[in-house]
């Protein structure tokens, strides 16, 4: 597929224009408002015009085998999205119930252990997996007549954490991949995220570049322009599918390309297959950045929508604006998406921590102390 760009005044003009030069087959890609002169004698005097790219298939046979191809993908992400619906449905049902009386816990919990249970409750973890967390953490006490943790509470809770979230915060340092594309909502903070993951793979000792798609947004490549200026880092910003894939050219000497996307909306599904025409034709990983303060509810259904896009692992960011971390545990429970990372606030390259089972033990027992500086990657 090829692009053109055209300048029209209203996108009804653009598309009459594409049905009658190109026919049916030719899509919008994208729209932004551009300023020209209405009399190049006046340049004083400007008027309001829409710059509209469109994608203009060269193969009609090709084209065709396209659209089965995405047919094919579309059934599978329709399954992904029935089964994300039942997790939906489900977790509105265990709303609705009633809680399991404290009474009830102490029947078979030691003291310490229930003390526990309660405790991640209330930091937002949902109550049964709280008390699937707590039983795996647990060993039956013959003297007590109960369960209670099979070692410290931080270490046996930890090692409950292993068996039942993925985490790969850590791991990435050595495996890892290409191209890594952070992708969410409008506003969850993925432009500094990038700067910051920047920063630690280069203290690391690998070799990042960057890449932005978010030309739209005011101030957004400037911001991330300054902060990965600093790190003396190349940097490329790409308008088109066409320009991406040549700043990965151009930055094949580089051991790790990040790529910034402009925030979408969960439910603006036009711009969602907009930005799927640029990370269609090559190999990436992407990471899904969710808020740590949003609901859970909504966590989901970002999720969801989000679905069109092969998921390799989730990113929580603006964990200091929440005392509710539960979520986190929830949301990476059910899905059984690793964790990357968590970032802990606005200061670039700092307030960020690579994702580990010490970290999250922390977080949820509110133990403060290091909990900002805990598994990050020594400089190289």
């Amino acid at each position: 597929m090829k692009t053109e760009k055209i300048i029209v005044s209203s996108l009804q003009e653009a598309v009459e224009e594409l049905k009658r030069n190109y026919g049916d087959n030719a899509v919008v890609l994208s729209s932004r408002i551009v300023k020209r002169k209405r009399w190049s004698f006046l340049p004083f005097l400007k008027t309001t015009l829409l710059e509209v790219t469109v994608g203009i298939p060269e193969d009609e046979g090709e084209f065709q085998k396209e659209l089965e191809e995405k047919a094919k993908v579309y059934q599978e992400l329709e399954r992904l999205k029935s089964t994300l619906n039942e997790v939906i449905k489900s977790v509105k049902f265990q709303e609705e119930e009633k809680e399991v009386s404290k009474s009830k816990e102490a029947e078979d919990l030691s003291l310490r252990a229930g003390r526990v249970l309660s405790r991640m409750v209330y930091r937002g973890v949902r109550r049964e997996i709280a008390r699937k967390l707590i039983e795996e953490a647990c060993g039956y006490d013959i003297e007590l007549g109960k369960l209670d943790f099979k070692d410290e509470i931080h270490e046996s809770l930890t090692e409950s954490f292993k068996k039942n979230i993925l985490i790969e915060g850590e791991r990435i340092f050595e495996e890892t991949p290409r191209i890594i594309v952070l992708m969410g909502p409008t506003g969850v903070g993925k432009t500094t995220t990038i700067a910051k993951l920047s920063y630690l793979f280069k203290r690391a000792g690998k070799r990042p570049g960057v890449i932005t798609l978010d030309s739209y947004r005011v101030g957004a490549v400037e911001q991330l322009k300054a902060f990965i200026n600093i790190m003396e880092l190349p940097f490329r910003v790409a308008d088109t599918p066409e320009e991406f894939l040549k700043s990965v050219e151009d930055m094949e000497n580089r051991d790790v390309i990040f790529v910034d996307t402009a925030g979408r909306s969960q439910h603006d599904k036009l711009r969602l297959n907009e930005l799927k025409l640029f990370l269609e034709s090559i190999d990436t990983h992407i990471y899904l950045t969710l808020s740590a303060n949003l609901s859970e509810l909504v966590m989901y259904e970002v999720i969801m929508q989000f679905g069109i896009f092969p998921i390799r692992g989730l990113i929580f960011s603006k964990l200091d604006e929440t005392s509710y971390p539960g979520n986190v545990i929830n949301v990476a429970y059910r899905t059984k998406l690793p964790i990357l990372c968590f970032t802990t606030g606005q200061t670039v390259p700092d307030d960020i921590v690579m994702a580990n089972y010490d970290f999250l033990t922390r977080l949820i027992l509110e133990e403060r102390h290091e909990l900002e500086s805990a598994g990050n990657p020594p400089e190289a």
